[in-house]
């Protein structure tokens, strides 16, 4: 198809050339201005030959979003068959739940588009300027193609601001609803207009579930519980305690209605709102121990520039509850942002439980839940770090 070209400078083709689908500003010869903000371009390489077709945004830093290496038009259809194969792999892979990730940006080749699925409701993020002119056809497909009922806009990302388009919210298509999913193991209550992300945080499902078999009789400590699903796993395990944090008196009321929605005893739960470094810091203090212990923060760091503060935080929790696990306990931690490496946390871990005097296995490495797809050619997919640990002594 012919749109506006634009050639990448000679020696900054390899990253891209590789698989990677973002062009930065200071690999174009010429960023043109005059081109709409959003508008789709070719891209060609240092000898003038097509490269691919991707949204352009002049005004960001990411100034090509690619979206295909071949020559067809971005049309319909396209959509059409990109929202296909991304729906094949989810209902392959995800029989027993009710709420999935349909759509994740760059890693299923749709980029700065996100979707997510819960019963008949679905919940769109636009994090491109481009992929915005195609909000209408991704409505209707979500429509004709998969019976959806509701549709909420979720266009409160930080990413937004970073393409240069407004922060806000909205319902597209039918009414704003609550959804009763079920997460293969557990039901949880969930708004997709009001709720974290675009209702709830499906990328810790798998992560949450490993609690079920490691929380019998113990007494557990979830940090940072949001709306109770790593807490709701381990009910569901037997635990004889469950210690819940959270700053957000909203996260915990929701957290109780999920607690009484899957028929739990509320009595085996302590529901805290305060600052989860302030509460752990007391809870050291008191010598509380703990079976199991889940720290699940929410990004300590949105840019590279705050990554060292961002490492003290994950430091710090993690050697509070190296001093307060039991030996033979288990810890579950996890890093969201996309600036810290997988080696930078795992050795910020290491370091916390040498300060505190303990030793650990690493039972399981793991990542985002199996609807979240990892672009191999881009690490920036890979955002959330998980591991599981048994403290040895």
């Amino acid at each position: 198809m012919e749109y506006p070209v634009l050639k990448l400078k000679k020696g900054h083709e390899k990253r891209v050339k590789a698989g990677h689908l973002w062009v930065y500003s200071n690999e174009l010869e010429k960023v043109n201005t005059s081109l709409p903000v959003g508008c789709l371009v070719n891209l060609v390489d240092s000898k003038n030959e097509f490269f691919g077709t991707g949204f352009y945004n002049p005004n960001s830093l990411i100034v090509v979003r690619l979206l295909t290496k071949k020559k067809e038009p971005i049309d319909r259809e396209f959509f059409s068959k990109r929202l296909k194969a991304a729906y094949e792999i989810r209902e392959n892979l995800c029989k027993n739940r009710t709420a999935y990730r349909l759509v994740h940006s760059e890693s299923d080749f749709l980029p700065g588009l996100v979707i997510d699925k819960y019963n008949d409701s679905f919940s769109i993020q636009l994090n491109s300027a481009g992929m915005e002119n195609y909000l209408d056809i991704i409505t209707s497909l979500l429509v004709r193609d998969y019976n959806a009922k509701n549709i909420i806009l979720r266009n409160d990302t930080t990413a937004r601001e970073l393409e240069g388009l407004p922060r806000f919210t909205k319902v597209l298509f039918g009414e704003e609803v609550e959804e009763i999913i079920f997460d293969g193991k557990l039901k949880m209550k969930v708004n997709l207009l009001k709720g974290q992300k675009t209702g709830i945080y499906l990328d810790q499902t798998e992560n949450r579930h490993l609690l079920i078999d490691i929380s019998k009789d113990a007494e557990v400590l979830d940090v940072f519980c949001n709306e109770g699903g790593f807490s709701l796993s381990a009910l569901l395990g037997g635990a004889k305690k469950v210690t819940s944090i959270d700053i957000s008196q909203e996260s915990l009321q929701r957290f109780k209605e999920n607690v009484e929605l899957n028929g739990f005893d509320l009595d085996k739960i302590e529901f805290v709102k305060d600052d989860a470094f302030d509460y752990l810091k007391m809870l050291k203090k008191e010598n509380k121990k703990f079976d199991v212990i889940n720290l699940d923060p929410p990004s300590f760091t949105k840019t590279k520039k705050n990554v060292p503060q961002a490492k003290k935080g994950y430091y710090v929790i993690n050697n509070h509850a190296f001093h307060m696990i039991k030996t033979g306990g288990y810890i579950l931690t996890s890093s969201c942002s996309h600036h810290m490496s997988e080696s930078d946390f795992q050795e910020i871990v290491l370091t916390a439980a040498l300060k505190a005097g303990r030793q650990y296995q690493i039972l399981k490495i793991g990542g985002p839940a199996i609807d979240h797809p990892v672009h191999p050619r881009m690490p920036e997919t890979r955002y959330l770090k998980f591991m599981l640990l048994r403290v040895t002594n």
